[in-house]
């Protein structure tokens, strides 16, 4: 198993393995038993299919040559170092779905885009703090679920990192000269104040 992010990939010393039995299709029958749906419920399960095993490899690559290690830091700091994680990845696969990076469903990432200004708002106003290290803040907007608690059943879960993924952009679009290992390595919190990231 790899990263919670890449399910059915994992890295070894001189390949990527991956487990077949995480991509055969979300009407898979194994994947409809009650024991299988308390470990991969609906919303992860309808990701097993085999258009995800390249973006799956490659956030396994990337969790290796860039690994997160944010957890110490503040609910802010978080969403935009995992945001470092899907920007890289764009990098990667330029052609690839949103969809498939994210994982949101179309209807999520259009619902994303509409309400980006509301989302933002959200966070902003509802944490007053947005260096909270409170884990119930994190959980919320940085976890696996079927959406997120503060905004509804629209909302996609794990919508943090699809912020942070936007502050990012907003970031390396006013400083283009800036080189991928360079954006990597700076700090999360000059990437927010020098983004200036007010969605409408």
């Amino acid at each position: 198993m790899g990263p919670l992010d890449a399910p059915g990939v994992a890295l070894t010393g001189s390949g990527i393995a991956v487990g077949l039995h995480q991509f055969a299709g979300k009407d898979f029958p194994a994947y409809q038993s009650m024991e299988a749906q308390q470990l991969f419920p609906a919303y992860i399960s309808r990701r097993f299919e085999q258009q995800y095993i390249v973006v799956n490899c490659m956030k396994a690559v990337i969790e290796d040559i860039y690994p997160d290690r944010s957890g110490a830091k503040g609910l802010v700091e978080q969403m935009i170092e995992k945001g470092k994680q899907w920007w890289l990845l764009d990098k990667f696969l330029p052609g690839t779905p949103d969809s498939l990076k994210t994982g949101f469903t179309r209807q999520q990432l259009e619902w994303c885009e509409v309400n980006e200004g509301m989302i933002w708002n959200d966070i902003i106003t509802t944490q007053k703090d947005l260096y909270t290290k409170a884990p119930m803040t994190i959980q919320n907007y940085l976890g696996e679920a079927p959406f997120t608690q503060s905004l509804g059943p629209s909302s996609p879960g794990n919508i943090g990192q699809w912020i942070g993924w936007q502050i990012v952009k907003k970031f390396t679009d006013k400083n283009s000269s800036i080189g991928i290992a360079d954006v990597l390595k700076t700090d999360a919190r000059k990437i927010l104040e020098e983004a200036k990231y007010k969605p409408k």
